[in-house]
């Protein structure tokens, strides 16, 4: 007969009906806590969550840019392999502040190089083919033979004042030559005109018009005493572009400014500068022109005779036979004449007659000895 089992009785304090509770178990210190892996999972998916939006919250609250480091550029050139295929380009530097980069770039080594001035129009400018005023020269025509008891000598012959009187210019121009024509520079077609008087084998100056003595008017555009250094350069710088071929220039009146050291030493400056000479025309015997050549090495010469200051056939007579005098005593005699038709009449009568008393007519530029240093 099978054994009969007992059960146990319940547990619980003595004396206490039905089964008893269990009380929960107390945690000792210091005891770990046992997670399930979910629970771990979801703490730690939590914590990530929080500090998340903790560092998204900074950085709101406190914005800033990183700052990234750059090497300073290379001083000399650097030599760098081709690009792997596929590889980004480097994003673009952008400029430096203008105070900055100006401290950053040294500066250049060789200074550039200055721009040669430009010449304009009717501006000659002394070049490698020599001064202006010998490249423009008129070929000045042999000597004649001496002949027994004649003078052996030169004669300039300048014409001035022309321009304006068309049909008296073109009588100028048809002299027997070589002549030297001087042009008012305030003429109209100026280029037309010298350019005839050029190809009838005559030299050409530009006649600029300067302040006299007295009220007599020189013509607009006058070089004045009163005008600034600055004006005076403007106006000749207008004057020597009315036309071009010329070798120089001399004065239109001018017994004030070309007495004037200050002044005249502007023109005479810039005359060098391009390499053109001066003739001194001599409206006064104060005149600073010889001075001021020698100071800027400026080929000059200076007039001997007038011929018309007395506008009478005998007078104009007269101070041809001057001419012939001071040509035998010193070699060489400038005359300077204006186109008057008096004057016009007995240079058609007398100029065909130099030859036979052994005087040849030349060139203005044929009796110019440079000073030293000049050209």
């Amino acid at each position: 007969m099978p054994r009969r089992v007992t059960p146990p009785p319940p547990l619980g304090r003595p004396g206490q009906k039905g089964p008893a509770k269990r009380a929960p178990a107390r945690r000792r210190k210091g005891a770990r806590i046992s997670l399930t892996r979910a629970q771990l999972a979801g703490i730690v998916g939590l914590t990530a969550i929080v500090a998340l939006l903790g560092a998204y919250v900074l950085g709101n609250r406190h914005p800033h840019k990183p700052a990234v480091a750059t090497a300073p550029a290379p001083s000399g050139p650097t030599k760098t392999g081709p690009r792997p295929p596929g590889t980004p380009s480097a994003p673009p530097v952008a400029p430096l502040p203008e105070q900055h980069a100006e401290a950053l770039t040294p500066p250049p080594t060789v200074p550039p190089k200055a721009e040669a001035p430009k010449p304009e129009p009717g501006k000659p400018e002394a070049g490698k083919a020599g001064a202006a005023w010998r490249r423009n020269a008129v070929p000045a025509p042999p000597m004649a033979p001496p002949v027994p008891g004649a003078a052996h000598a030169r004669i300039v012959l300048v014409i001035d004042d022309l321009g304006l009187d068309r049909p008296r210019s073109t009588r100028a121009v048809a002299l027997p030559g070589p002549v030297t024509t001087a042009w008012l520079p305030y003429a109209h077609d100026l280029a037309e005109q010298t350019r005839a008087a050029r190809a009838a084998g005559h030299e050409l100056i530009v006649h600029v018009p300067m302040e006299p003595m007295g009220k007599a008017d020189p013509g607009p555009g006058a070089l004045t005493v009163n005008l600034s250094d600055e004006e005076i350069q403007r106006r000749l710088e207008t004057d020597l572009a009315s036309f071009d071929g010329y070798v120089g220039i001399n004065n239109h009146m001018g017994s004030r400014f070309t007495a004037n050291e200050g002044k005249l030493a502007v023109v005479l400056a810039e005359l060098s500068r391009r390499g053109l000479m001066f003739l001194d025309s001599r409206t006064t015997p104060d005149t600073k022109g010889p001075e001021l050549a020698a100071r800027y090495h400026l080929p000059l010469v200076s007039r001997d005779v007038f011929l018309d200051d007395d506008q009478t056939p005998k007078a104009v007579q007269a101070m041809l036979a001057k001419v012939e005098e001071v040509a035998r005593r010193h070699g060489t005699a400038i005359a300077i004449g204006h186109p008057h038709d008096v004057t016009l009449t007995a240079l058609e009568h007398w100029l065909p007659t130099l030859a036979a008393k052994g005087f040849t007519l030349v060139p203005l530029t044929s009796v110019i000895a440079p000073p030293p240093g000049g050209s």
